[in-house]
């Protein structure tokens, strides 16, 4: 089972279940958790491979994944929940409601990952090829990567946050969830651009990589808007935790004038 962290919070039935991104862990919500288990019972976790879930075998697949968020859910008895995730987490947590729509409420798509540029696609699929997957330090990729996709001083903060805890992954498991990142565009192929439940996609301004897909994607899909976020980079919900707060909560039904 996966390794997670449940807030209670008794005056509410409703769940807010926490998906991190590549190299993350729970720990990535720390400016989110106290203020919405101020108004939700909370569910953070860890994906395979990930924090405290540990080094795995074999090699991960969406599916497997979502299984794991389904079969924790139903350890907690939680019927159905709204979801958040950031980047990797937004492919999980779009995968799950393909297999599971039941239990989904409303989604937040942080920093969503759908089409790489090509050059970063290129990067994505090089860290697989032979011989490098044998011969480079993964750290030294993820570092690479990571400064590729926040490099600027305002991502420096979540840059180093994803570079600190991403050194818990382990080689084997940061290969085979690059192999799921970069195949993220082919789940945006299944999804029904008329989905049931509502969807809100927060992004930085300056997420070069993904955020003219998600512009794209999002003009198409119905129930879905976009809100992009000034000097803002890939990990909106630590950069711009005030205003992703704000945001969120309101689109949760929470509407309150000031949340940090």
């Amino acid at each position: 089972m996966l390794a997670h962290k449940v807030i209670k919070n008794s005056s509410t039935k409703e769940w807010v279940v926490f998906v991190h991104g590549l190299g993350g862990n729970h720990n990535i919500f720390y400016k989110q958790i106290d203020l919405f288990s101020n108004r939700f019972n909370v569910l953070l976790l860890d994906l395979p491979g990930h924090g405290d879930s540990g080094p795995t075998v074999g090699d991960h697949t969406l599916d497997q994944s979502g299984d794991g968020v389904s079969d924790l859910m139903d350890f907690l008895k939680i019927k159905s929940a709204h979801f958040v995730g950031v980047s990797l987490g937004t492919i999980v947590i779009q995968e799950f409601s393909l297999k599971y729509p039941e239990k989904v409420e409303k989604m937040i798509l942080a920093g969503a990952v759908n089409e790489w540029k090509s050059w970063g696609l290129f990067l994505g699929k090089a860290a697989l090829s032979f011989p490098l997957k044998h011969v480079i330090p993964y750290m030294l990729e993820y570092k690479l990567f990571a400064n590729i996709l926040m490099p600027k001083r305002n991502h420096k903060k979540s840059r180093d946050i994803f570079i600190r805890e991403a050194q818990k992954l382990g080689k084997t498991d940061y290969l085979s969830w690059v192999n799921v990142g970069v195949q993220s565009a082919e789940t945006y192929k299944k999804l029904d651009k008329s989905i049931p439940f509502k969807k809100l996609y927060i992004s930085g301004d300056e997420d070069h990589m993904f955020l003219p897909s998600i512009q794209r994607y999002v003009e198409q899909e119905e129930h879905s808007e976009l809100v992009v976020l000034e000097s803002c980079g890939h990990v909106c919900n630590i950069e711009r935790f005030e205003e992703f707060n704000r945001h969120s909560l309101s689109f949760l039904g929470e509407f309150v004038e000031k949340v940090s």
